[in-house]
């Protein structure tokens, strides 16, 4: 068990830390730091899986997240450490997009932002959904946060959770 997470009492402790991150709405002006970081995490993956880079359409992609009322940008100490995208439907809460940067990554902000997620989702009722790329290593970040996956594409894996309808996260 993570020592910062125990029960006690019925109380998860979890509840009480501080948050090592804040969400604020994307801007139409945060389109350079989210296209920059995207480009720097997903060509290399992106040419590696498939062969090419389409420059003019992968940064579509990211002009239309930014355009939606789910995308936020990551702070963390005051400054912009990455983005996520959010959709929320009925019955599901996708994880459409999740970028922090390189300096950033491994020290739990992912796990905590999928972990509020998670949380969310159990509170609605509703299941967590993703697509990530085969050779993304954030697959192994998922599978240990007991995401299973459902579905595959070429390129991608189709991944989810549900409270009590997935493996149980490990430590």
């Amino acid at each position: 068990m993570n020592p910062t997470v125990k029960n006690y009492v019925g109380v998860h402790l979890m509840d009480f830390a501080p948050r090592v991150f804040q969400l604020r709405p994307a801007a139409s002006e945060d389109l350079q730091f989210a296209w920059s970081l995207y480009r720097d995490l997903m060509k290399p993956l992106t040419v590696e899986l498939l062969g090419w880079w389409n420059e003019s359409g992968q940064q579509s992609v990211v002009e239309v997240a930014l355009k939606h009322e789910g995308t936020s940008i990551i702070v963390v100490d005051g400054l912009d450490a990455g983005w996520l995208h959010v959709i929320e439907s009925a019955d599901s809460i996708y994880l459409g997009q999740l970028y922090l940067a390189p300096s950033l990554q491994n020290r739990g902000i992912g796990t905590a932002i999928v972990r509020e997620l998670r949380d969310k989702a159990t509170q609605a009722g509703k299941a967590v959904t993703l697509d990530v790329m085969k050779n993304n290593r954030a697959r192994s970040l998922y599978e240990r946060l007991g995401f299973g996956v459902v579905g595959e594409s070429e390129y991608k894996l189709k991944m989810r959770w549900q409270e009590n309808a997935s493996g149980s996260e490990s430590t």
